[in-house]
């Protein structure tokens, strides 16, 4: 396997934005951070169809947030999603970079327990099925010796499972934005050195009437190959909220988020039946978090050329 194939499998799911899996408003983001990795700046040099599927694992809590109207307290999550994504890279050039295109369907379990105080009794609920679609419209590549970077303009629609009544739901039930640049320093050596930088624009849930506050979000990672198909490094992310929540939904005020996380992760580039296939696990522990679900996150994603 070529240095440039790796690296160009390890790009098809950075190229696209995650959706929310978590379902409340006020204690999540769309944007789930560490979603981009090793190699976040480089998308491969040869057009064709890209295929990655990324298996999700997050459990979490919060001292208090609203979902669906609703103020819950003490409240635990685990999340375990199955995101299937499609890039397509075109021969087609724009703004000097290499054009490409994609979509993105989650599908999952989301569960979430809370403990009403003083009240004294739990609630726990749990939801199955398909998450927010994301689009993206716009994804275009660069690269430069050992420079390699991409910008990606995504829109993440509404189209997962989602009831008002319900305590939980798989969807944040809006439409939101995103633009992330990336950013991958690449050596013949084996290093890495990468970092996706990106903002988020919420729009109001219409059943609710809350509209969550634009994001900013950083993802870091450094790594360094042992072996000709295998890498260690670190990884890390913010994700900091910069507009306040609104609406006549957000019954606790602008309701700032933040959450910060660092962590490790592997990355094996086997070929199998002739095909290039690349495997990244990264694991991160939140810390610091602001009105903000906090946890264990772990990702899984295999990327292959279909």
């Amino acid at each position: 396997m070529t240095e440039r194939a790796r690296r160009g499998l390890r790009a098809l799911l950075l190229a696209l934005p995650a959706t929310c899996a978590c379902a409340a408003e006020g204690g999540s983001t769309e944007y789930i951070g560490g979603y981009t990795g090793f190699a976040a700046g480089y998308l491969p040099a040869d057009p064709g169809s890209y295929f990655t599927s990324e298996l999700y694992y997050y459990d979490g809590g919060v001292s208090k947030l609203v979902a669906n109207g609703r103020i819950a307290l003490s409240v635990s999550t685990h999340t375990y999603f199955e995101n299937l994504a499609v890039t397509q890279l075109t021969h087609y050039s724009f703004l000097g970079g290499n054009y490409g295109f994609g979509i993105e369907l989650p599908v999952g379990y989301f569960s979430a327990e809370a403990e009403i105080h003083p009240l004294g009794f739990d609630r726990t609920a749990s939801a199955f099925g398909f998450g927010d679609m994301a689009l993206v419209p716009l994804l275009l590549g660069w690269r430069a010796g050992e420079w390699s970077a991409n910008f990606t303009l995504s829109v993440i629609a509404p189209t997962g499972e989602y009831n008002e009544n319900q305590p939980v739901s798989l969807s944040k039930h809006f439409w939101a934005v995103d633009g992330a640049y990336s950013g991958s320093f690449l050596t013949e050596r084996g290093f890495d050195m990468s970092f996706s930088l990106g903002y988020t624009i919420n729009r109001e849930n219409p059943d609710t009437h809350y509209k969550s506050g634009d994001v900013t979000h950083l993802d870091l990672a450094l790594g360094q190959y042992l072996t000709p198909v295998f890498k260690v490094g670190l990884v890390g992310y913010a994700v900091v909220q910069v507009t306040g929540d609104s609406g006549t939904g957000a019954i606790l005020g602008p309701f700032k988020s933040n959450i910060y996380a660092a962590g490790a992760a592997l990355e094996f580039d086997p070929k199998m039946h002739g095909k290039d296939v690349s495997w990244q696990l990264r694991w991160y522990r939140e810390f610091d978090a602001r009105n903000h679900l906090a946890g264990n996150a772990v990702y899984l994603t295999t990327d292959l050329k279909l």
